[in-house]
């Protein structure tokens, strides 16, 4: 789908969507919990639909009515089925770990960029703790998963993806306990703390120390009978972002007590009205880049943001992909490996943009329109539905206009 976006600021107040990372937890343990659990999600994405249909293949029973899922635990003791992941790797790097603590063989497949998305380091260490796998390509997917974990201490990288920490944490609670040591430093380590943090709501005790994690013995997932999740900061900080650059918007729904990183955007925006030169760590906030890129256009200074290397093992290679909409926009951007660089001269003349099929470019380069002289063109408009499919509509009710050029 092509988009043109008219320049204008927005105005008005929007609520904040379900939070992706937390609803993927919740889904999660509720499905391998001791009793039935309704979670109420106020809003869907595709991401959180694979991780619903994922549990679904394993034997849990999800049932949807509006915003509350239903869940009843898996019953099966082993698992012989295909896990469709979709574009998810949340979905992916969270349940393979899972598959292999309950055992069985699992087909799990992927679709776009998600095969080629690194794996090698939670393969490796699942398969030093009695796992197999298969993989039926040249890229990571499809990839059989077989047997059962026969050990419970993992070892891995930290610099790779929390999501592998966070799968191993699941896997340990629902296998009996687990210790996961950390051989480098851990980036993104706040959504770590989601993860104990939802594993906590259904009675997992776990601890944490400089290099390692580690899931107390003899425990079990209890349910808590209901569970609400929280208010998503990732993509409020699109709109908390319009705000910074002029827009009369606010956001509700949102937690300043979250244990979700991307609440950080508050602060950084904060800096970013408060100093001249200003450099982000990216290392535990990779989804804030797109976002917070286009705010840096607006302000009339240099703005770096380093330790980004990450950001290429996304949806698409985030600082090439952030490169480009803000080269087609007009503004100044330098890049690294693991680097960006952005001359802000305050405002973008407009231009047109592709997504890369990457639903945080499609989002940044809406805002980016509210500092456009001219109109954006956004070409795959539809990958917002991976994690925000209401956001156009959420744009539209605070004024933003735009007009369909093309559905392909």
């Amino acid at each position: 789908m092509i988009l043109e976006l008219q320049p204008g600021k927005l105005k008005g107040c929007v609520e904040a969507i379900a939070s992706k990372s937390d609803a993927h937890r919740a889904l999660i343990c509720a499905s391998f919990a001791d009793a039935p659990c309704t979670l109420k999600i106020s809003t869907t994405s595709k991401d959180i639909e694979a991780t619903a249909e994922v549990l679904r293949s394993f034997g849990a029973d999800i049932d949807q009515t509006d915003n509350l899922y239903k869940v009843v635990p898996v019953k099966a003791k082993t698992l012989k089925c295909t896990a469709d992941c979709n574009e998810s790797g949340s979905t992916l790097r969270f349940l393979l770990p899972v598959a292999a603590a309950v055992g069985g063989e699992v087909l799990f497949t992927g679709q776009g960029r998600l095969p080629e998305r690194p794996m090698t380091e939670l393969c490796r260490t699942l398969e030093e703790n009695g796992v197999s796998f298969n993989q039926h390509g040249k890229n990571f997917l499809p990839l059989t998963v077989s047997g059962k974990l026969t050990g419970r201490d993992f070892a891995l990288p930290g610099n790779v993806s929390s999501q592998y920490i966070s799968g191993l944490l699941f896997a340990s609670a629902i296998s009996g306990g687990g210790t996961i040591r950390l051989t480098s430093k851990l980036e993104s380590a706040s959504y770590v703390e989601i993860t104990r943090h939802v594993l906590e709501k259904f009675g997992i005790k776990t601890e944490a120390a400089a290099d390692s994690y580690k899931v107390l013995e003899n425990q079990k997932l209890i349910s808590p009978g209901s569970y609400t999740v929280e208010g998503d900061w990732s993509c409020s900080a699109f709109w908390l972002c319009a705000k910074f650059m002029g827009s009369n918007v606010s956001v509700s729904n949102l937690d300043s007590d979250s244990p979700q990183g991307d609440k950080a955007v508050a602060e950084i925006l904060k800096d970013f009205a408060a100093s001249k030169e200003c450099a982000v760590d990216c290392s535990d906030i990779p989804d804030l880049v797109p976002p917070l890129a286009v705010a840096a256009c607006a302000r009339k200074s240099v703005t770096r943001f380093v330790n980004a290397a990450r950001l290429r093992l996304k949806e698409s290679d985030r600082i090439e992909s952030v490169a480009n909409m803000i080269n087609n926009l007009g503004g100044k951007i330098e890049t690294t490996q693991d680097s960006i660089t952005i001359f802000g001269k305050g405002s973008l003349k407009g231009g047109k943009v592709s997504s890369q099929n990457d639903h945080r470019i499609v989002m940044a380069a809406a805002v980016a329109s509210t500092i456009s002289e001219n109109p954006v063109i956004i070409d795959g408009a539809e990958a917002v539905q991976k994690s925000y499919p209401s956001f156009f509509q959420d744009f539209n009710k605070l004024g933003g206009a735009f007009n369909v050029i093309s559905l392909r």
